[in-house]
């Protein structure tokens, strides 16, 4: 595997290999295999913007908004590899994706898949020479370009979705995403339920605006904060603990826990502290606030604040959800484990095992497990868990069975003999070096699955090209005044005839027609009906009118009225600016304040504001005739360097005048 980028190396495990997604338990660590994902949800989760590190949601995934996954931020501790196998986005139902989805790594999905054209996905290069027929294969999608490929960069690919939603289903790698969270829900649980029993060790003080946590233990310092009944947490926290020591701040609140500060913890200790919500059902961030430190919270429902904040650290929850209007972040500060809780809990345990039914119909759009690989590969076969087996004992006998579960709570891990207390002992004769790990316990009560949203928002359908109101490049031919009769007049002689109109010259755009000359009015005959006299008009003199002719313009073939040629189908819609930005010259990833201004008075007012994520898109309705100024620039709070300039794609500027400031 490819570990390293810019120059740097990667030590850290971002993802999980898309050949093997099975959970494993890491010692010490609460977070198991989740750890190498910066935010691990069980249930759904929707409009979160980025992730810096890895993604997983057991549920299902929505917005209207663009998600970008495994960018590398500008402080990030931990650099990000393109990896040829690391899957960095693993969803396990549904993925609805308004906007365009980025991610550094494979993306994974157990249901149905659409996201915008413009998607692309940054593969790792493995130093094979059938690596792009493999990746065709895991990303094929029915219904697809037959022209499409990865394309290839210097040291790596790049998965677009500009003809279809393109993603690897589960079934075509064998994968059991839905056995892997159920598996990784017990372990997690597990761990916390262990964490809870640990003794407080560790001093709490306060004053009118922070709690100050106080410890001297060199290895882990545990802290009780208990706000119930209410779960309100209005205070900032702030450390004193040895260095290199870890914190683990325990929140007793209640069904719900109201998070009213702006800050908790401290950017320096991020990866040594563990927030651990023990009976909090639903955690609600009232106030935009920055969290240092890892949540576990695998229960709990998490509702991000409407304007926006940022989580510092890794974190299991059971779902989350924010307003779609909010800039909600997860930043990559992995835990560094160590806890000193459940010792003699196996490194590895060997995942429950659920077979998938053969007659579960794919996704709309998603091609079947039996797929035909191209030429020269082979299928991709994930192998079972090994178990290992006593070689005094080769055959164990099975353990009591686990008593009932309350309240369809997983069973609880047996630990292996013969260290673990309240164990069963194995009936080996002694010596007896090494058991065999534990079978699992009968299947307790299911869970209740998540509800899952009823209509989560389904992508827009293609819009057809406008049809062209106008040619915008040139002004329509005026229509020439109808010639109007002479007037009738009763004089004995008949009024002079009126000269004969001049067809209007065409000229071809954008030159406009000249105007018409003014018609000159036939001369009235006199009449005097009061005279003795009646007067008649002159005979024998002749009278000549001077009538303007035009000169038509040199090289004109013909001065008889030609028509205006048919406009061609104009791809240029009219009253419509639109694009996308789709980096930064920084390199770096930023938000985006897009302003468009019209001149109105020799004077720029600003009629559109609004803020877009680093490949976000923009589209603005206006007058055609109008003048407009667009202004993109980073927003306040982001770090800006004098290259801070974005790129931008324009698909549409139908307007008069319009610049780029």
């Amino acid at each position: 595997m490819d570990n390293s980028i810019n120059g740097r190396d990667a030590d850290t495990i971002i993802g999980i290999p898309y050949k093997n997604i099975n959970w494993e338990d890491i010692p010490g660590q609460p977070f198991g295999l989740a750890s190498q994902f910066n935010l691990f949800v069980f249930g759904d989760a929707n409009n979160i913007v980025d992730v810096e590190g890895a993604m997983a949601v057991g549920g299902s995934f929505y917005s209207p908004r663009s998600l970008s996954v495994g960018f590398e931020g500008e402080e990030s501790q931990v650099p990000i590899a393109y990896s040829p196998d690391l899957v960095r986005y693993l969803v396990g139902d549904v993925i609805s994706i308004k906007g365009p989805l980025g991610v550094i790594g494979h993306v994974v999905s157990g249901g149905s898949f659409r996201v915008a054209a413009g998607s692309s996905y940054y593969i790792g290069k493995n130093g094979s020479n059938n690596q792009s027929e493999e990746l065709k294969y895991l990303y094929q999608v029915n219904g697809g370009s037959p022209y499409w490929i990865p394309s290839e960069k210097k040291n790596y690919y790049i998965i677009s979705s500009y003809d279809v939603s393109r993603v690897i289903p589960a079934s075509r790698i064998s994968a059991n995403v839905s056995s892997f969270f159920q598996n990784a829900k017990k372990s997690i649980e597990t761990f916390k339920e262990c964490i809870q029993r640990l003794n407080t060790n560790a001093t709490l003080s306060s004053n009118s605006y922070e709690w100050v946590l106080s410890g001297d233990d060199p290895k882990q310092n545990v802290f009780t904060i208990d706000t119930r009944p209410n779960g309100i947490i209005n205070k900032g926290i702030r450390f004193d603990i040895p260095k290199g020591s870890i914190a683990i701040v325990r929140f007793r609140t209640g069904p719900h826990a109201h998070l009213q500060s702006g800050l908790y913890g401290e950017k320096r200790l991020a990866n040594n502290i563990l927030y651990v919500f023990e009976d909090a059902t639903d955690i609600h961030m009232e106030n935009s606030s920055d969290i240092w430190g890892s949540i576990l919270a695998p229960q709990a429902m998490f509702h991000g604040h409407p304007t926006g904040g940022h989580v510092s650290g890794n974190a299991a929850l059971g779902g989350f959800a924010v307003n779609a209007n909010s800039g909600f972040e997860f930043h990559l500060y992995p835990f560094v484990g160590g806890i000193n809780c459940m010792n003699n809990m196996p490194s590895r345990v060997a995942p429950e095992i659920v077979p998938t039914p053969n007659n579960t119909p794919l996704p709309e759009g998603l091609s079947p497990i039996n797929t035909p690989l191209p030429e020269g590969l082979s299928p991709i076969n994930t192998p079972p868990p090994i178990i290992p087996i006593n070689p005094m004992s080769p055959i164990c006998p099975v353990p009591a069975p686990c008593p009932s579960c309350p309240e369809a709570r997983p069973c609880p891990i047996v630990p292996p003999c013969p260290t673990c207390p309240e164990a069963r002992p194995c009936p080996i004769v002694p010596p007896c070096p090494t058991c065999p790990e534990q079978r699992p316990c009968p299947t307790c009560p299911a869970v209740p699955e998540a509800i899952v949203c009823p209509t989560c928002p389904t992508c827009p359908e293609q819009r057809p090209s406008p049809t062209c109101p106008a040619c915008p490049e040139s002004q329509p031919c005026p229509t020439c005044p109808t010639q109007q009769p002479c007037p009738v007049f009763p004089a004995p002689q008949p009024c002079p005839t009126c000269p004969t109109q001049q067809p209007c010259p065409v000229f071809p755009a954008p030159q406009p027609c000249p105007t018409c000359p003014e018609q000159q009015p036939c001369p009235t005959c006199p009449t005097c009906p009061e005279c003795p006299e009646q007067m008649r008009c002159p005979q024998n003199k002749t009278e000549y009118i001077p009538i303007p002719i035009p000169v038509p313009v040199p090289m004109r073939s013909s001065p008889s009225v030609q028509v205006c040629p048919v406009c061609e189908e104009c791809l240029i819609a009219a009253g419509i600016i639109s694009g996308c930005v789709v980096g930064c010259d920084c390199c770096k990833n930023h938000e985006w304040d897009v302003m468009l201004y019209q001149m109105v008075d020799d004077k720029r007012k600003l009629i559109y504001c609004i803020t877009i994520c680093h490949l976000g898109c923009f589209r603005f309705n206006v007058d055609y005739n109008g003048s407009y100024i667009l202004k993109i620039c980073p927003i306040v709070r982001s770090c800006i360097s004098p290259n801070c300039r974005p790129k931008i794609t324009f698909k549409n500027i139908g307007v008069a005048s319009f610049t780029i400031q």
